[in-house]
């Protein structure tokens, strides 16, 4: 725990795994598609932190006929029993983040995820964001919907009065760039997710975390609400990794920064910050930490100096940025300071994927637009080649899958960094 952390809490789980079914299908009859789902109170559990179960286990799609075979479920999560919701979405993307299928009506009993029989009501190849409005599906941040990657899931719907970011498709590609991660990092003792939001990522990174002891695995976001939802059972800290490892887990509300003032010993650091820049940051004058809830990459620039010049020897940062950062000059000037000290940093991931600037994004867009050549070539940053900026609707880079139909959206280059301190 951090010196000085009052507002963190910390509970050390011990409980053995559960040995109780994965996933059950249970009948259901024909419906209706689902036009309301419910909120958070509708899910019947404990406040209180508990041992957890065993874990479980870019883009126009063709409709879903009844001629296509049966997919194999997912190892779905399972929950403690008193974990019951008569309904909600089930949202679950493949091992490489190249489809994702939604069962509208599923359901949790007793702790246990199902859905009816047959295929998925949607499925999409690609996917760029994570609700697929232009496939009828939307989940609102106040909608439960049960989330699936890789054996790692959560009930999830932002509580009554909460801020924070509820998981996008940036959650799962992080978790996606994780996994090539943590293959060769071979013992994480301390891991961070910074901002954590829905804890998702940070759930993930202490489930598949490889070392010989304990593991810490702390989850900070600035936002109260946030920890009141990992307390839930609807989250559901595992009390272990995947190769029994104790986890302690340390959830604290509190500005990240200040935390990792007092304490950055720690192995991996994860982070989706804030990535968008404002119009003085793409001027080249960098705003305040705090900057706002969708701008402002201050959070970005302090990460990459933290692991360049303060993080022990071997530590990791696993880091998202998109095109759009690479607007803001001082992004473009500490990732070559990073690489000047002697950090060694790739690229995990590279995906184009929608932003919906209408929602996420400032009045005006300006500042944030490729120029033509940007548009078209890459641009050599510290020995990797990146995309800057956004293009337009209509104008997406990879013209994959119908995307430049899709006029709702804007089109950014998504990538996950890795970089890992000298």
């Amino acid at each position: 725990m951090a010196p000085g952390c009052a507002s963190c809490f910390s509970t050390r789980l011990r409980a053995p795994r559960s040995s109780e079914p994965r996933s059950v299908r249970t009948p259901k009859t024909e419906r209706d598609r689902v036009t309301e789902r419910g909120a958070l109170s509708a899910v019947t559990v404990s406040s209180s932190p508990v041992p957890s179960t065993k874990s479980g286990s870019s883009a126009l799609a063709s409709p879903v006929t009844v001629d296509e075979p049966l997919l194999s479920d997912p190892d779905f999560a399972v929950f403690p029993k008193s974990v019951q919701v008569a309904r909600l979405p089930l949202v679950i993307f493949d091992d490489e983040v190249e489809e994702q299928r939604i069962w509208e009506e599923g359901s949790v009993n007793n702790g246990v995820v199902s859905h009816g029989p047959g295929p998925p009501d949607i499925k999409v190849k690609n996917p760029v964001v994570m609700s697929n409005a232009f496939k009828g599906f939307v989940v609102q941040p106040y909608e439960l919907r049960y989330l699936h990657y890789r054996n790692v899931g959560i009930v999830f719907a932002r509580p009554p009065g909460g801020r924070f970011m509820q998981p996008s498709i940036d959650t799962v590609l992080v978790c996606r760039g994780l996994v090539d991660c943590l293959q060769s990092f071979k013992t994480v003792t301390r891991l961070i997710d910074v901002g954590s939001g829905s804890g998702f990522i940070g759930k993930f990174a202490g489930h598949y975390a490889q070392g010989p002891s304990e593991l810490e695995v702390t989850l900070v976001d600035i936002d109260p609400t946030a920890i009141s939802y990992y307390k839930n059972r609807t989250f559901n800290s595992e009390s272990a990794t995947m190769t029994g490892r104790p986890i302690d887990w340390k959830f604290c509300a509190e500005d990240a920064v200040s935390l990792l003032d007092h304490d950055s010993a720690f192995d991996l650091i994860v982070s989706n910050p804030p990535y968008i820049p404002t119009k003085s940051e793409a001027s080249g004058s960098l705003s305040p930490l705090s900057g706002g809830f969708w701008e402002g990459v201050g959070l970005v620039v302090y990460l990459l100096k933290l692991i360049s010049q303060r993080a022990a020897s071997g530590a990791r940062l696993v880091l998202m940025i998109t095109s759009l950062t690479l607007k803001a000059p001082a992004i473009l000037e500490a990732l070559e300071t990073v690489v000047k000290k002697g950090c060694r940093m790739k690229i995990l991931l590279e995906r184009e994927i929608a932003w919906k600037a209408w929602y996420a994004g400032p009045h005006s867009l300006d500042h944030l637009l490729a120029t033509e050549k940007e548009s078209r070539y890459p641009h050599q940053v510290a020995g990797c080649e990146f995309f800057i900026g956004a293009t337009a609707p209509g104008s997406s880079r990879t013209g994959k899958d119908g995307r430049d139909q899709m006029f709702g959206y804007h089109w950014h280059v998504a990538y996950v960094l890795e970089i890992q301190a000298c």
